[in-house]
């Protein structure tokens, strides 16, 4: 059976009343107007394709939120391990302030990875755009310090 013949069977039972835009006139097509490129915008709209560096972008944008988020967790850490260490007695205060400074090394080395990793995307994405006013600003972990303390994307 055919699409036109069972869509008229479904008519005809009464199947397809009542539904939105029943009686309405389709909506135009976007690219009537795209000449021999019709196909090809039709294709692109429809499949949802976005352009590569919009891809490098919204993953940069990512990676830069995750890394903020880290670093507002690590801050936070470390308010409390301050905190912590006012009240311990005197015997405890040298190790735990070697241990402090030892996870403060290793987080920070991490964030480091992170940021040259982000700043490795970044750089694809502004060698892909062309328009210097959409570039990408390489990251540092004294700035994404700052962004995470000011408590902001």
């Amino acid at each position: 059976m055919g699409v036109e013949a069972r869509i008229r069977e479904l008519r005809e039972a009464g199947e397809l009343a009542g539904l939105p835009g029943e009686g309405q006139p389709l909506p135009s097509d976007p690219d009537d107007d795209a000449g021999d490129a019709w196909a090809s915008r039709h294709v692109l709209r429809t499949s949802g394709a976005r352009p590569l560096w919009t891809e490098l972008r919204r993953d940069a944008s990512e990676r830069r939120m995750r890394i903020v988020m880290r670093l507002r967790a690590h801050l936070a850490w470390l308010e409390t391990r301050q905190k912590l260490l006012r009240h311990l007695p005197a015997e405890r205060i040298v190790p735990e302030v070697a241990l402090t400074k030892q996870t403060d090394g290793r987080v920070r080395a991490e964030v480091a990875h992170a940021i040259a990793e982000l700043n490795a995307l970044v750089r694809d994405h502004n060698l892909v755009v062309t328009a210097t006013g959409l570039h990408l600003p390489i990251a540092s972990l004294e700035g994404l310090i700052e962004v995470a303390r000011r408590g902001r994307d």
